[in-house]
C-alpha cells in the first residue's frame, strides 16, 4: 500500500483502512464488524435452517 499511495509505513499505526476512510473506520472497527457478520448465522436462529426450539428459556 505504501507504493500505491506514496506513503511511508502505512501499515503501522492506524493502518490502511483508517487512511482510506479518512479516520472514519479503524482496522479494529473493520475486524469487529467482520467477526459479527461471520457469526450472525451461527447465533441467530432466523438465519439457520433449523426451526427455533420452543423449549428455550
Amino acid at each position: 500500500m505504501d507504493n500505491i499511495f506514496k506513503q511511508n509505513n502505512l501499515g503501522s499505526g492506524k493502518g490502511g483502512i483508517s487512511f482510506l476512510t479518512h479516520g472514519v473506520i479503524s482496522r479494529i472497527d473493520m475486524t469487529k464488524d467482520a467477526f459479527v457478520m461471520a457469526l450472525t448465522g451461527h447465533i441467530n436462529e432466523f438465519w439457520n435452517d433449523k426451526k427455533p426450539s420452543k423449549n428455550k428459556k
